[in-house]
């Protein structure tokens, strides 16, 4: 047919409306109008490719290959076999879809397993860069491939569905790579028929903004992970992990309006009249910083500390004050003088209302600390505490944390009101005088208020947390209390038997001395599992080495809550000498190694030793990246670990065993955290199975469900996971209804276990939604996921469950398979959400759920 023949068949056809609203410019194709629709889009929106040699950044890749061959004369190396198909489909001249399995493959039911070229049949053996250098003046097109190869074909049609898998076609050609690395994936023995190499995937989340974006899913700046979801064979979903704090919430409206709350205290008028204030303002006395700041190892050498001439304190709150809108109360002006002076003044000495209103309030909020969060993090003596004598600085950071844990109905705006002024006294104090970061109580005060920042849900918080994570342990080194060790034992203490003194003074000034030490090493602990919570939900490695930890675990309680120096001399008299602190070596290798572990620890102690077993196997993971492609093409890491991985995560199942019957509320806590930290370590260690999970949800809730090959690869991919271990899968769920259960039992306020908690819903949903309905079985066993595994009974009946099935409850959900269930457990996750709901992040967790749930991601 000729050109004019073709030309007027076409044209004779309906053609589409396609028209480009802003100039009203015609297409033919709906790719060609999306290609033109970019130029409209403004810089920040607009897809940018940059040149790795010149930097400099182009919209369009075959317009980088120009520039690659014209400027730096580099020109693109075709791969010999153009076969993207699998084996199977080849053979029988069926349509792939080039999944893994592909569509094909998965509904054969006499079909092998769906295998892909290796390498060495893709790839000419010495084919490795993605460009080569040309001879000047040497000119081909890169579209073309070299002489003797053949030439890329392309379907011609004017469909978009045509059009669209030409160019994923195009990319994946364009995006493969060809290093030798280990693929290990949802098991060692699922795909162990492939030995095809895989790149990893990384998410980019500190320059891209996923929820605002309309780009295309596998744009090279913006793709949740990176170019291996485009590879076309198949790619392995470990990941660096996914930085929930920097992740932007859709703003949607949630479903669940109502209030769940476990104490129903009455309004007080203290707290009446606030409004939300999301943005701490600048502070403009912090501008000009110290050009130099001591080396933080010098501290305690004689080192001149640097002062510098601020604005007076009270004028800078005043004016955080006078940013914030309607947050102009006399509780909150009264708090800002107080929080003014270097310490709090006495009440009989105050004769202004504004200020006794001030001092009222933030010994309300400062009795909601110690009620609830002095469980979580015991750092402060509470015998010898007062607040008289406490820095103003740190009481600012315990009321803010202290705002957020009350029942309160606005007591997310009220902590949000104090931590606009919160943060600037701790930036004050420490820019006005460098002595203060060798100060345990600005360091705690800056270790409290890190803390609120990342539960708050606010990201300019996070950031400025992240920023000032460095001088908070970098303080801490200065001070000794983090410091790398030759031996894990070296600096023990042997503590020889302790004779109490005759003398009040002595036993006094004794009490005293022991006190501010053991704080010390409780601020250095505390700070560790801020660390670890950071990782958590950020996905970063932590800034503190397990090397440089403390070498003893904190006292026994019944120590550091001994009402006065003659019952701690009694009590320490009479103890053995490791009640005064168990070394953190002995504890970890005895939960390891299976042998008992010594009772004398508090439960503090033992929460402490799991997370230095958690931050262990965080380790190992990031470790396993680097066999991958992306990174460095190590050898694989991932068989030899594997022996480690299993017995870290026995240990802490142990550690969790002794810590089963809790007496004090304090035990509770500790053990709650301790759960969820053992039970979400199961979970995220479960090869790339909650990779997958993540990277589904943050797709479907970024882009919506529409046609995203890489969502639809990954469902694939977990329902073949599922399929092939089912046992495994039902081990990994009830993992994850484990967390929902201990949550259900005592629910525990604070950032880390809020991530944890939305985790584990979201496996429990990716498990209803993929998890193989091959066929029912015949017994009616049925088990409860979310009901804590205390008693033998369901010990045996979950053991059972997991061995061979069944039916399973959890929640709402009578069946978790049954039709409908998802959507009932959602509805669970988010009403659960909405007991914390005075910690933003909760908040964000919750809508990103109910944006899931609105984007049809089920």
């Amino acid at each position: 047919m000729s050109s004019q023949e073709y030309s007027g068949s076409y044209h004779s056809r309906p053609r589409p409306d396609l028209r480009c609203h802003t100039c009203d410019r015609d297409f033919s194709r709906p790719s060609h109008l999306r290609r033109h629709n970019r130029i409209h889009q403004p810089s920040e929106r607009k897809q940018k490719i940059a040149c790795d040699k010149c930097h400099s950044t182009f919209s369009r890749r075959d317009v980088l290959f120009r520039h690659m061959r014209t400027a730096h004369q580099l020109d693109y190396v075709t791969p010999t076999n153009q076969q993207r198909s699998c084996n199977r489909c080849v053979r029988r001249k069926l349509k792939c879809d080039r999944n893994l399995p592909c569509a094909a493959c998965a509904q054969s039911k006499t079909a092998g397993p769906c295998e892909y070229p290796s390498i060495d049949e893709l790839y000419d053996p010495g084919f490795q860069p993605e460009f080569q250098i040309v001879e000047p003046g040497h000119d081909h097109s890169i579209e073309n491939p070299p002489t003797g190869k053949k030439p890329r074909r392309k379907k011609k049609g004017n469909n978009a569905t045509s059009s669209a898998q030409d160019e994923q076609s195009d990319f994946i050609m364009r995006s493969a790579q060809t290093d030798q690395s280990d693929f290990s994936t949802t098991s060692p023995e699922t795909y162990s028929t492939f030995g095809q190499p895989v790149d990893p995937l990384l998410l980019e989340a500190d320059d891209f903004s996923p929820i605002f974006s309309s780009e295309p899913a596998f744009t090279e700046e913006n793709a949740m992970f990176g170019s291996s979801l485009n590879n076309g064979v198949q790619f392995d979903f470990r990941c660096s992990g996914f930085n929930w704090l920097d992740f932007d919430a859709p703003d949607v409206e949630l479903a669940i309006n109502h209030v769940v709350s476990e104490v129903g205290n009455p309004t007080s008028d203290v707290f009446s009249g606030l409004a939300p204030d999301n943005h701490a303002p600048p502070m403009s006395g912090t501008q000009q910083r110290a050009s130099i700041l001591p080396w933080p190892f010098e501290h305690g050498h004689d080192a001149g500390t640097t002062r510098c001439h601020l604005p007076p304190l009270r004028e800078v709150l005043q004016e955080s004050l006078q940013a914030s809108p309607g947050a102009q109360v006399s509780a909150l002006e009264g708090l800002v003088q107080v929080l003014s002076e270097k310490n709090l003044p006495r009440p009989d000495d105050v004769a202004d209302p504004t200020i006794l209103m001030g001092i009222h309030l933030l010994k309300k909020l400062l009795d909601v600390y110690f009620a609830n969060f002095q469980l979580i993090q015991p750092i402060f003596h509470i015998p010898t505490w007062s607040s008289e004598d406490c820095p103003t600085m740190l009481l600012a950071a315990m009321a803010c944390l202290g705002a957020v844990l009350s029942s309160e109905p606005n007591a997310a705006e009220l902590s949000s009101s104090i931590s606009d002024f919160c943060n600037p006294i701790i930036s004050w104090m420490g820019a006005s005088d460098t002595a203060n970061y060798s100060d345990t109580s600005y360091l705690a005060s800056l270790c409290l208020h890190q803390i609120y920042s990342l539960g708050s849900g606010n990201r300019q918080l996070y950031q400025n947390a992240d920023r000032t994570r460095g001088v908070l342990f970098g303080s801490l080194r200065g001070l000794g209390l983090l410091k790398t060790r030759p031996s894990v034992q070296g600096d023990i203490d042997m503590n020889s038997p302790y004779f109490i003194p005759t003398n009040q003074a002595s036993l006094d000034a004794d009490w005293l001395a022991w006190a501010s030490r053991e704080r010390e090493v409780r601020i250095a602990w505390a700070s560790f599992e801020y660390d670890c919570s950071l990782c958590t939900l950020t996905s970063r490695r932590g800034a503190v080495d397990v090397s440089e930890l403390p070498p003893k675990l904190p006292c026994m309680d019944a120590l550091w809550e001994a009402p006065s120096s003659y019952a701690w001399a009694a009590l320490k008299s009479r103890m053995i000498p490791n009640a005064l602190g168990v070394s953190v070596s002995s504890v970890i290798s005895a939960a390891i190694a299976g042998t008992p572990i010594l009772e004398n620890i508090s439960t503090w102690g033992k929460r402490l030793c799991g997370q230095v077993i958690g931050r262990l196997l965080w380790d190992l993971k990031q470790l396993e990246l680097v066999s991958t492609t992306e990174y460095f093409g190590l050898s694989s890491l991932s068989t030899g670990q594997k022996q480690s991985k299993e017995s870290l995560l026995e240990a802490l199942n142990r550690l969790l065993e002794t810590m089963n019957n809790p007496i004090y509320t304090a035990d509770l806590v500790s053990y709650n955290i301790s759960s969820l930290l053992c039970h979400y370590s199961h979970l995220y260690t479960a090869d790339d199975i909650m990779d997958m999970i993540i990277y589904i949800v943050h797709s479907v809730v970024s882009r919506g469900s529409g046609q995203d090959p890489g969502v639809s690869m990954a469902r694939r991919r977990l329902v073949s996971a599922f399929e092939n271990d089912p046992r495994r899968a039902r081990k990994l769920v009830w993992h994850a209804g484990q967390i929902v259960a201990v949550a259900n039992e005592y629910l525990v306020s604070a950032p880390c276990e809020i991530m944890r908690l939305f985790m584990s819903y979201i496996f429990i949903v990716a498990f209803a939604q993929h998890y193989p309905r091959l066929e029912r079985p015949a017994t009616t066993f049925k088990v409860r996921l979310d009901v804590p595994n205390h008693h033998p009974d369901q010990m045996q009946a979950v053991e059972e469950w997991i061995q061979f099935g069944g039916r399973a409850r959890i929640g709402s959900a009578e069946d978790i398979l049954a039709d409908g269930a998802v959507k009932t457990i959602v509805q669970d996750a988010q009403a659960m959400l909405q007991r914390l709901r005075s910690w933003g992040l909760a908040e964000k967790f919750a809508k990103i759920l109910q944006s899931f749930e609105n984007s049809g991601g089920y």
